[in-house]
């Protein structure tokens, strides 16, 4: 019998992976809502899944509360944790008072001091002079609210970085909820206020951003899934 493959999930080495019930190899059908979350395919309107980094979860089977769930790479964040994030690991912590991310790392504030994810510890004489920067850590796209997601939003790729600005060699203009998309004139350069709390970007990359955050989408590869993404979460 002869199947018709219209949309399928692969594993991260290429192998095809399908789920049908009946069947030893799945395939499901291209329907408008499913996406692929590594090897498995779930409805993304769906509030009680999600997906992190290419692991699906179930929010009714852990107790969890789709608006609340917040993802750590490909783990579920517990309300008590919190996330730290550089620009190839997330790690989990619990939270403590006086603590903050430095990309990856979890620091004490009164004896460390974070810039652009570097740690430094602080001299005596520099404890009461030192100024608080915001947390140094990357913001993951899938843990934005749909009221975030699909307003505006910029998609692009970085070409270069340096203590002052980003250039993008390609840039969108997306506008989620109307389903628009606009190329922006290139180049594109984006000024970097304050080099210490900016993430940092890696030349080759995609990122999305509005007028507060730069973010990474962790579970897409490519600008064109980063869209489809978007556009199937703020779809009526």
């Amino acid at each position: 019998m002869a199947l018709g493959i219209n949309a399928f999930c692969v594993d991260p080495d290429g192998v095809l992976k399908l789920q049908l019930q009946y069947f030893s190899f799945t395939v499901h059908p291209r329907l408008r809502n499913i996406h692929c979350c590594g090897v498995k395919a779930y409805n993304i309107k769906d509030p009680q899944m999600k997906c992190c980094a290419g692991t699906l979860y179930n929010l009714t089977s852990l107790d969890e509360h789709g608006g609340d769930a917040q993802c750590c790479g490909s783990i579920l964040q517990k309300p008590q944790e919190i996330c730290c994030s550089g620009e190839d690991k997330e790690v989990l912590y619990t939270v403590k008072t006086g603590f903050g991310c430095c990309g990856h790392l979890y620091y004490n504030t009164t004896l460390w001091s974070c810039c652009a994810g570097r740690l430094t510890l602080i001299n005596e004489s520099e404890q009461d002079q030192r100024k608080m920067i915001n947390e140094y850590r990357h913001l993951s796209v899938n843990n934005l609210n749909k009221t975030s997601l699909c307003n505006k939003v910029r998609i692009g790729i970085v070409e270069s970085v340096s203590l002052h600005s980003i250039v993008f060699k390609s840039m969108l203009k997306v506008h989620g909820k109307k389903a628009k998309v606009k190329a922006l004139s290139l180049p594109y350069t984006l000024k970097i206020v304050d080099h210490c709390s900016s993430p940092k970007l890696i030349p080759g990359k995609i990122y999305i951003f509005n007028n507060v955050n730069i973010f990474t989408d962790f579970n897409h590869q490519s600008v064109l899934q980063s869209l489809h993404f978007i556009f199937s979460k703020c779809s009526p």
